[in-house]
């Protein structure tokens, strides 16, 4: 009978059963016979929850984004967001909503356990740093997927926090007919016609509640 202060209780918060039955099967192999992964249906009972960024995908947003606070603000450092290499938006939107970090869906057995013992024991929540880090990954495969020039990122960016078009122009020391200039070749580069869109598409690609300078007050 395995000893009751080596379990880790960890809830699998997602609408798919597939994927929660799946990462129930991959705990249970754990190969370290001195720790027990117990997965519960209640997050309330667990002490790390996996959360499943695709939610964020086929939720209205605030649901889904209430849905990820509450989990947050009862768990603090120990919500991982799991994340798909083809989605990696949802996965920067739920890091930017207060997940801690992302488990790929295609870890083996071994990486999750070890990142459900690092949120477990609080490693993860004391590196801040280590957030910014996995943000800046994520960036760095959206802007590759589009080829976003630096240009072009910081603007859609400063879009999404919601900056007008001449707090972006002083941001950049550059006039507002150039900013014009800029925001028409990104739309056109990002497949949209108007500000709306390129809000939605960066809050999807993981732009919207990233790391933008903050607004400069007094202007």
């Amino acid at each position: 009978m395995a000893d009751e202060r080596n379990v880790c209780t960890v809830c699998v918060v997602s609408g798919q059963p597939v994927v929660v039955a799946g990462i129930r099967a991959l705990l249970a192999e754990s190969a370290d016979p001195g720790r027990v992964y117990a997965t519960v249906t209640e997050p309330a009972d667990a002490d790390v929850v996996i959360y499943d960024a695709f939610k964020l995908a086929t939720n209205d947003d605030d649901g889904s984004a209430g849905e990820l606070a509450k989990l947050v603000a009862s768990h603090p450092g120990r919500v991982l967001a799991l994340s798909r290499l083809l989605q990696p938006g949802l996965t920067a939107r739920a890091l930017a909503n207060g997940a801690v970090a992302p488990v790929s869906v295609s870890a083996d057995a071994d990486e999750i356990a070890a990142l459900v013992d690092a949120a477990a024991s609080g490693d993860l929540a004391a590196d801040p740093e280590q957030v910014r880090r996995y943000e800046a990954d994520l960036v760095r495969v959206l802007a590759a997927d589009v080829e976003l020039t630096s240009r072009q990122q910081t603007v859609i960016a400063r879009i999404a926090a919601g900056y007008a078009n001449d707090e972006i122009a002083s941001d950049l020391y550059i006039t507002i007919n150039t900013l014009k200039s800029n925001i028409r070749a990104l739309y056109s580069r990002i497949g949209v016609t108007n500000r709306a869109s390129a809000v939605a598409w960066a809050v999807e690609h993981g732009y919207g509640g990233m790391s933008a300078p903050a607004r400069r007050r007094n202007r």
